[in-house]
């Protein structure tokens, strides 16, 4: 009997010691694991912020490249005709766009979508003004069209796609 009660005097205080070690260490190592996983993302987003920022810069950059007036006087020349000039405004358009396919991965889906939305409405716009052209229209007719287009469609897609870019990259960074 006086064993038992040997045991039980020494196995309690024992068995509560060790469950106290035991929660003890079991919550260290999980703040322990927090803090490393927390280190971790900081260290990522130190290497991923200045990335993403120049993202944000070069599909900005890329939204002021095709804006009419930009896209115009980049790519008239003397002597072409409307249909010349629509088609290198066009190709232009799309050579941007593609040189900054891979931004996608660094700004939001909808931002991007906005971009997509941008250049087909400018495609559309270009497309639609050369089509109320005739035959023997120079550049300089379908840049006039194009210019007036622009000045008359107030708060355009392109300029919409701006500002929420701008908007998004001051509200991450």
């Amino acid at each position: 009997m006086e064993l038992l009660r040997d045991l039980i005097l020494i196995l309690v205080p024992a068995a509560l010691v060790g469950l106290a070690v035991y929660f003890l260490l079991k919550n260290f190592t999980k703040a322990e694991a927090e803090r490393r996983e927390l280190e971790s993302k900081i260290e990522r987003m130190k290497l991923i912020s200045p990335v993403r920022l120049q993202a944000y810069e070069r599909v900005v950059l890329l939204l002021e490249r095709i804006t009419p007036s930009q896209l115009i006087m980049r790519n008239i020349g003397a002597g072409m005709s409307a249909r010349e000039m629509q088609k290198a405004l066009i190709d232009n358009i799309r050579q941007e766009f593609d040189h900054n396919l891979s931004q996608q991965l660094y700004i939001s889906s909808n931002a991007w979508e906005l971009v997509k939305n941008t250049r087909e409405s400018l495609i559309s716009a270009i497309n639609t003004a050369a089509e109320n052209l005739n035959e023997k229209a120079t550049a300089t007719d379908l840049a006039q069209l194009i210019f007036e287009d622009e000045l008359s469609s107030e708060g355009s897609i392109l300029y919409k796609a701006l500002e929420y870019l701008k908007k998004e990259a001051r509200e991450l960074f």
